[in-house]
């Protein structure tokens, strides 16, 4: 299994306020931007709360980590929650989120981080593995398929699994919580190629060895 690129590795943290101490989120936007250089700050009224609510953006910022350089794509900032988006890993994005929860201990004493950290991670991969193998009777559904579209002298190729989705009940779930796990072939690529956009609430390390263990 060959990763070919990381689309986007997400992690999101929810803040509170303390009770009757609300901050004045717009003095923070110049204070973050200066921190980590952002190429582009959001104004002021972006910080106004809207339904459903869009955030502040910063965008292109960066981090100097023991020696090397964090690139961060979007820092997103709600009233109730951080979302921070690298295409590099997950524990790139953590790094970042775990400086800036840091500095905010004496920036923005009244903000505190709130419940576990959520993550998100999306990946193309190439792969020899083939998914029909898991679900033998799809297969079968498949090439039924395509024998009856014969019957109505419609001719195509057999059909294969080309998108495979795990998640939970949502319903009564309070939000935020973890998305799904998802395997969808590439659109406008070859079958033959065994390129997929795969996704997963998980860290892009983790996401990466479940892969592995799934083709092995």
């Amino acid at each position: 299994m060959d990763v070919r690129q990381v689309i986007l590795a997400r992690v999101l943290q929810i803040t509170h306020t303390t009770l009757g101490e609300a901050e004045y989120y717009p003095d923070l936007i110049p204070k973050i931007k200066e921190r980590y250089q952002f190429a582009v700050a959001p104004k002021a009224e972006d910080l106004v709360p809207s339904d459903p609510p869009k955030g502040a953006e910063f965008k292109i910022g960066k981090l100097e980590v023991e020696g090397r350089t964090i690139v961060i794509n979007v820092l997103t900032v709600f009233t109730d929650g951080v979302v921070v988006d690298a295409t590099t890993s997950t524990e790139d994005a953590d790094a970042f989120m775990s400086d800036l929860i840091d500095w905010a201990k004496e920036a923005a004493p009244n903000i505190k981080p709130k419940g576990p950290r959520y993550y998100f991670s999306q990946l193309e991969i190439k792969t020899n593995a083939s998914l029909e193998k898991y679900l033998p009777p799809l297969k079968a559904i498949g090439e039924k398929v395509s024998k009856i579209l014969s019957s109505y002298r419609i001719e195509s190729p057999s059909y294969q699994v080309s998108t495979v989705a795990l998640h939970f009940d949502e319903t009564g779930k309070p939000v935020p919580h973890a998305g799904a796990f998802t395997l969808e072939r590439r659109v406008n690529v070859a079958y033959t190629d065994n390129i997929w956009f795969v996704q997963a609430p998980l860290k892009t390390a983790d996401h990466v060895a479940l892969l592995i263990e799934l083709e092995g």
